[in-house]
């Protein structure tokens, strides 16, 4: 550990670099097989960093594992719907920097994970709503232009503060009703433009140092291996079962930011 201190400048515990060297398979797994999931990993995180320096961490991370997931799954985009997400999600983007710029994460957390329990009640509603009129179980991916807009501005709104805005999305794109393959390219390319709009965001507030970046060179080998191993997982996910394993983990996630 005194390698990884003197390297970093960085005196953490052992369950911390723990953390840290294995958080990038988290997100390689989230951005090739489960979206919505990273969302854990940035909550382990901001337990094993110091708040703000997590925050700036995970971005090129994110990036990264971005990388992976747009070069594999771009030609199953819904083109016309992520350029309407991206529309509606620049003033929630400029919003959650504002925030960002004046409020700690503590404080931020437990916003998030309101507007995320929100979202969940809105899309158990919808369902049952569903059934009750005998709708086919599967939706068309036809959604309103209004709920479309409310989802991307709390999507921009939640990966401008706090790369929190996993679960949101994976809530919209499931209540739209998109199947696993063109959910994670949708979600892989919203988040790859997002993320790199947010790079000056994050320098101008001095997230993103040379002392996270030594950070990020440590995880992403961890990365990779993740990304590899979610390009086995999503193949071997009957749909049904996919949409159960990303509400459960949007339900625990915005648990956890309310605590």
């Amino acid at each position: 550990m005194e390698i990884l201190a003197s390297y970093t400048g960085l005196d953490l515990p052992a369950w911390s670099w723990a953390i840290v060297l294995s958080a990038g398979a988290g997100i390689g797994i989230a951005k090739t097989a489960v979206p919505g999931s990273g969302i854990l990993v940035v909550t382990l995180m901001a337990i094993a960093l110091p708040s703000r320096l997590s925050v700036g961490v995970m971005l090129p991370m994110l990036i990264f594992g971005d990388l992976f997931a747009v070069g594999k799954f771009w030609m199953h985009t819904d083109t016309r719907r992520l350029l309407t997400l991206l529309l509606c999600a620049l003033p929630g983007l400029g919003a959650g920097y504002t925030v960002l710029r004046h409020a700690s994460d503590d404080q931020l957390r437990p916003v998030i994970g309101g507007v995320v329990l929100a979202m969940l009640v809105l899309h158990q509603v919808s369902r049952v709503l569903k059934q009750r009129r005998g709708a086919v179980a599967a939706a068309d991916g036809k959604t309103s232009p209004l709920l479309t807009a409310v989802f991307g501005f709390f999507a921009g709104f939640g990966t401008g503060m706090a790369n929190a805005s996993g679960p949101v999305m994976s809530l919209y794109l499931l209540i739209a009703g998109l199947p696993k393959l063109p959910f994670i390219a949708v979600t892989a390319w919203f988040f790859f433009i997002m993320n790199l709009l947010k790079i000056p965001l994050f320098l101008n507030l001095g997230l993103i140092t040379m002392q996270s970046l030594r950070v990020n060179l440590l995880a992403l080998p961890s990365i990779a291996a993740g990304a590899l191993l979610g390009y086995w997982i999503v193949k071997r996910i009957p749909q049904e079962r996919f949409n159960q394993i990303v509400l459960a983990l949007a339900f625990v996630a915005a648990l956890r930011l309310l605590m």
